[in-house]
């Protein structure tokens, strides 16, 4: 093994950002030009590390044996604020899913945030660190090492995570085909501040639940709402959808919650779609348990076999009806 890249895990391991164990071989590719990586987390998935901007980043990466090169999708998991990469692959069960599926999925590795001495990602306005140049970087990375179809490549994340999410999908929609934010929200930011308008055309899915204390449904003094998160996607600066199922808004003036479950919005540029769901009752978690049982927290009348019923299933099933559009397609 390279002695400068088994300084790096020990680095890495010091951190709480790897924990090398067992694993098996994947099934196919490399994720850094050449480099064998560390096997890690569970069986199938390695460890890799790669330098941006002198910066050394880590990732775990899980290519199922059934991965076909240039038709197979790649998801990448973003972590929450404290977590890693090697943390998030038990908790989604996406590694398990791929293998079923077909589909390639990488865990990138956040750095620490000197404001609260934890991993953390950058965010809209809080750029500690390039996390927008790092998943640029390893994009290019595993699209040249294990060759995914361009046209399906997805981001998504969990809480500080989903955050990240969508600073990608305004920031990195050239190369990104779909976004999927858990627990999350458009920016959050003490001082208000301006989202530019998006590269281009991404479809987006919104799972939050109703009752989270970390980042509110109807928004606070720093978090911007769901109902706001869902215009700015919806509207000009990035998706012109012109078609709504539900004019309602998710919460009323007073910021209290309305009946509305879930909202859509479709007939967007590049063909995207914006779709909202709310989970009832539903707190700050990534759900592994069926969503769809009535009387059962949390729930949501809408989900079902199509859609799936755990937040894996349906965030894969979102993804995996959104490629992205031909360039040459796109309307503006």
């Amino acid at each position: 093994m390279n002695k400068a890249f088994c300084a790096l895990l020990l680095v890495s391991l010091s951190m709480g950002l790897l924990s090398c164990g067992g694993g098996g071989a994947m099934g196919g590719g490399d994720g850094g030009g050449g480099d064998p990586g560390v096997p890690c987390g569970q069986a199938g998935t390695k460890c890799y590390s790669l330098t941006v901007n002198g910066v050394a980043r880590t990732y775990s990466l899980h290519v199922p044996s059934n991965f076909q090169k240039n038709t197979g999708a790649l998801v990448i998991v973003l972590h929450g604020s404290g977590g890693s990469g090697l943390k998030v692959e038990p908790n989604t069960g996406f590694s398990t899913l791929a293998d079923q599926a077909g589909f390639a999925v990488a865990y990138p590795d956040g750095l620490v945030n000197p404001g609260i001495g934890q991993t953390d990602w950058a965010y809209f306005f809080n750029d500690f660190a390039d996390d927008i140049g790092f998943l640029r970087q390893l994009i290019g990375t595993l699209q040249t090492n294990v060759g995914p179809d361009p046209k399906k490549i997805y981001v998504t994340g969990f809480s500080a995570g989903a955050l990240m999410s969508h600073r990608v999908g305004v920031q990195a929609a050239d190369l990104v085909a779909a976004i999927g934010s858990v627990e999350g929200t458009l920016v959050s930011s003490t001082t208000p501040q301006t989202v530019p308008s998006a590269l281009g055309p991404i479809s987006v899915i919104v799972l939050h639940g109703d009752q989270d204390k970390t980042v509110r449904y109807c928004g606070s003094q720093t978090d911007a709402s769901q109902e706001e998160t869902f215009n700015y996607w919806s509207g000009s600066s990035a998706n012109s959808c012109s078609s709504l199922d539900t004019s309602s808004a998710l919460c009323d003036s007073q910021g209290n919650i309305t009946a509305v479950v879930e909202k859509d919005a479709t007939h967007c540029s590049g063909n995207s779609e914006v779709k909202f769901y709310r989970l009832i009752g539903g707190v700050h978690e990534w759900y592994s348990n069926p969503m769809n049982v009535s009387g059962q927290v949390p729930f949501n009348p809408d989900f079902d076999s199509n859609t799936g019923v755990t937040t894996t299933d349906i965030v894969w099933n979102f993804f995996a009806g959104h490629p992205k559009e031909p360039l040459s397609n796109h309307q503006f």
